[in-house]
């Protein structure tokens, strides 16, 4: 098992946001965890990131514990987060922006390998590597935070509500782009409140309510039982 988070609980800002969440992530696999604003997803990816200390409860990595160490050594065993609110740096180019995501590899010659298939992914990026950052448009910056991530080469991608805030059609062209990730291999847990985008990448699908997972199963499973999911548990 490639990340293996079990019986996870963790406080935030006093409050327990999350409680008891166990979550495996096999290599090659798109995991989703869905649910509605305030059910604590965010929590769950930030602990596992290292961003937030857990209370009870593991993050396995490749076989090792890191929900005891800082989240740089988190980073640098090859978790890659993309936070819900992008971090980009503003004033710096495209070029620069990716230039920092590769940050850990520096002094390897094969550094910039991955431009050329994050470059496939987002052929804008590349039309576009010495515009700043602030000047992208909000879809673009949030391809931008993907391709910063993927660019230090990270055993697992770790998504925060990717599509929030985006256009129908930018959600859509986000979902081809994951799609294309899942292709590639590339290993990815994913935080969304969009269900549709949620259960349509996914090769497992979780849905989290008020800090506990409380659905767990394949898309086709879920379709099968959609209505009910969505009465019993996501409808406000």
């Amino acid at each position: 098992m490639l990340l293996d988070v079990a019986n996870l609980t963790t406080a935030y800002r006093g409050l327990i946001a999350i409680s008891d969440v166990s979550i495996n992530v096999d290599s090659g696999e798109i995991v989703t965890v869905a649910g509605a604003n305030g059910a604590g997803k965010s929590t769950l990816l930030k602990s596992i990131a290292g961003m937030e200390r857990p209370k009870s409860g593991s993050v396995n990595f490749v076989g090792e514990r890191i929900d005891t160490i800082p989240a740089h050594l988190v980073t640098a065993r090859g978790l890659a987060f993309v936070p819900e609110n992008k971090r980009l740096f503003p004033r710096l180019s495209v070029a620069d922006n990716l230039r920092l995501g590769s940050y850990l590899h520096r002094g390897s010659p094969d550094r910039d390998s991955p431009l050329e298939f994050v470059f496939k992914l987002f052929p804008r990026l590349e039309e576009r590597l010495s515009q700043r950052a602030a000047t992208l448009s909000g879809g673009e910056q949030q391809m931008l935070a993907i391709a910063r991530a993927l660019v230090s080469d990270p055993k697992v991608l770790l998504l925060d509500e990717p599509s929030q805030g985006l256009a129908p059609l930018v959600v859509r062209e986000l979902a081809r782009v994951i799609k294309l990730l899942r292709d590639a291999g590339v290993t990815i847990l994913l935080i969304e409140q969009n269900m549709k985008l949620a259960e349509a990448v996914a090769h497992e699908l979780h849905v989290m309510v008020k800090g506990r997972i409380v659905f767990a199963a394949t898309p086709a499973e879920f379709r099968a039982r959609e209505d009910e999911i969505r009465a019993r548990y996501l409808t406000v």
